[in-house]
């Protein structure tokens, strides 16, 4: 990745991480990016995961639970509207 791709990557999360936390009401914020089949990644590729994070709340591992994907539509218009 180029240094101008990797700025675009984390101007990018700098603009969405403070919408999520907003729109989540989470009291804390996990950046992850996951790098070979050892962290979890299937297909070579690069993003950023931006996890709402709760006091209290499991951490649970990439991939151990689906979300519904109405629910995700409706965080997603949420967060657009955040920004």
């Amino acid at each position: 990745m180029s240094p101008d791709d990797a700025r675009a990557v984390m101007t990018t999360t700098h603009l969405l991480a403070p919408a999520v936390q907003k729109v989540m009401d989470a009291p804390g914020l996990m950046l992850a990016q996951l790098n070979g089949s050892a962290a979890g990644q299937s297909v070579p590729h690069f993003h950023m995961h931006i996890i709402p994070r709760h006091n209290g709340l499991e951490m649970l591992g990439h991939g151990t639970q689906m979300a519904d994907m109405d629910e995700l539509a409706e965080i997603a218009m949420r967060i657009r509207a955040a920004i």
